[in-house]
């Protein structure tokens, strides 16, 4: 590896709304790594003897990753948040993301460890979670005689090596089942990824790696809006403690000297789909009782009689949005016929949607997933997802993007189906 070596360029003050702790200067660092890279560190400096190297996912940090690293130093743990996709000048994304191979984080970890000499947790959130992973991997391949690495510590994990197509159970990213190390997890209960958190439990602890979880109830994510909300104010609250609680208990497990064997993905896989295809998961769709935008109670348990198409969708999925006129006008050339659209708003509040449809119109029913159960159990994990049901009750087709819903072509396949 290369020397590394930082350059403080400024400082920066961070402050969160709502909290009584002081100003924490941030210092931005630039760190030389491997290749010559240079990548970008923002530094919450705090005493203590424990250093949390952050890294931001897919979409970039948000305020709302910086309104709880600004909290943590008043907890003796000091904060680097990096983004490294940024600074390798490759656009955001979980393309991107993917592309990291976790050098330049086995790196950063060293260099954080020898400007401070303290102990290292590796942090992220969404897809930054397997960057983590990868990075803590690559560290164990340097045969460190000094474990100054103690684990890591994951938001609401994202590591599914593609987004498989509607009812198949996802695969996951391989460093997940190669992963040896102590790990907590915050996983938000609201989260897309809810329905399928024990299944990677289940693989992070192939291993019999300790690996602690924590439910954060009421939100979808501590860091999905740019300002974090009141809501996510009050989930965050006491993450700060409970880190500060976790590091020794990570810190006493130890990560292992030694590095499980990791087997890179061969070729690039997609579920995500940019048609109607057919459905090849569980035939019979899952009943559900959920109230729609105006209160009333729906209840769906018999699907059979009319074509049903079911679409899940949240306020802040811009593909999502750019679908609903398309779906309105595939309302109105189904008119007349057995055909139904219902709508399922995926975990937000019913004041949300009603500000959002006082803007965008809707013409089909809305109901409201508040707690996103119904998306659970219909394994929906990307946004929009929309299923096709046939008027015997089966599942037919679906689709996990956004589409065109009145073309020639797909009104013409639905219009067979209500024969």
């Amino acid at each position: 590896m290369k020397k590394v070596c930082p350059l403080l360029l400024m400082l920066f003050l961070y402050t969160q709304a709502g909290f009584t702790n002081p100003v924490v200067a941030a210092e931005k660092l630039i760190v030389t790594v491997s290749d010559d890279v240079e990548i970008t560190v923002n530094r919450f400096p705090a005493q203590g003897e424990y250093l949390l190297v952050w890294l931001a996912p897919e979409y970039g940090f948000r305020k709302a990753h910086q309104s709880l690293a600004v909290r943590l130093p008043s907890h003796d743990i000091e904060v680097w948040q990096s983004d490294i996709v940024e600074s390798l000048f490759l656009p955001q994304g979980t393309a991107s993301s993917k592309q990291l191979d976790g050098r330049y984080i086995a790196d950063l970890i060293q260099y954080a460890h020898q400007a401070t000499g303290k102990k290292i947790a590796i942090a992220g959130d969404s897809y930054a979670a397997a960057n983590a992973l990868l990075g803590a991997h690559q560290w164990q391949r340097r045969n460190h005689a000094d474990p100054y690495l103690i684990g890591a510590i994951l938001f609401s994990p994202y590591a599914y090596a593609y987004i498989p197509p509607l009812g198949l159970a996802p695969e996951y990213l391989p460093i997940v089942a190669s992963s040896n190390i102590p790990l907590m997890i915050y996983q938000a209960q609201n989260n897309g990824n809810a329905g399928e958190f024990e299944q990677l439990l289940a693989q992070l602890q192939i291993n019999d790696s300790p690996v602690y979880a924590r439910k954060v109830p009421g939100i979808m994510s501590l860091f999905y809006t740019e300002e974090p909300t009141s809501e996510m104010i009050a989930a965050a609250a006491p993450i700060p403690l409970s880190i500060s609680q976790m590091l020794p208990v990570l810190a006493r497990h130890g990560v292992p000297a030694r590095p499980l064997p990791l087997t890179p993905i061969s070729g690039a896989k997609s579920g995500i789909d940019i048609y109607l295809k057919e459905y090849h998961g569980e035939s019979r769709p899952m009943p559900f009782t959920l109230s729609d935008i105006d209160g009333n109670t729906i209840i769906k348990d018999n699907f059979i009689g009319k074509v049903t198409l079911v679409n899940f969708w949240a306020t802040w999925c811009p593909p999502c949005i750019e679908e609903i006129p398309s779906l309105n006008r595939l309302q109105q050339k189904m008119e007349g016929r057995p055909f139904e659209l219902i709508s399922i708003n995926y975990a937000e509040d019913r004041t949300t949607i009603i500000r959002f449809m006082e803007q965008v119109k809707v013409e089909f029913p809305v109901l409201l997933d508040a707690q996103g159960t119904t998306a659970n159990q219909w394994r929906v994990i990307a946004y929009p997802s929309t299923f096709v049901i046939d008027r015997q009750g089966k599942m037919r087709y679906g689709v996990n993007a956004a589409i065109e819903w009145d073309t020639p072509e797909l009104i013409q396949k639905l219009k067979r189906l209500t024969d």
